[in-house]
């Protein structure tokens, strides 16, 4: 069952994943990668590491919402920032609120989507036959 701290805790994983890649703050495993300095070894266990999760997310992602789902999902985080722009809650001229917020929309995309299953179930009673125990 989902809960909304569970919801949370999943669009928190996501972020991370995506922030931690890249961010236009200069912290980021991007960063990290271009300073010459540092055990390579580190950098390529950390790399690996968050290809996996991504890997896991988008994954978890297309088993439970598909094209349809993605494709929706897609479309109504895209007009919200239409729209944020459109009402000056949003500066997309600006390169680094224009990063973020693409950043935040995968992230949104992402964390929906590894937890749609239970959402769909939350919404509509109806299991998915992946979780039914035999």
């Amino acid at each position: 069952m989902l809960t909304i701290p569970g919801y949370l805790v999943r669009l928190l994983i996501a972020m991370l994943v995506i922030f931690g890649s890249y961010n236009p703050s200069g912290y980021s495993y991007y960063h990290w990668l271009h300073v010459e300095i540092g055990d390579w070894a580190l950098k390529l266990f950390v790399g690996l590491v968050l290809l996996i999760l991504f890997y896991l997310q988008i994954r978890a992602m297309w088993r439970s919402m598909r094209f349809v789902g993605t494709t929706t999902l897609s479309a109504i985080i895209a007009t919200s920032v239409w729209l944020a722009s459109d009402l000056g809650l949003v500066d997309l001229s600006d390169d680094t609120a224009r990063i973020l917020v693409v950043q935040v929309a995968l992230a949104i995309l992402l964390g929906t989507g590894f937890c749609w299953s239970h959402i769909r179930y939350r919404l509509s009673g109806q299991v998915d036959s992946e979780n039914i125990a035999a």
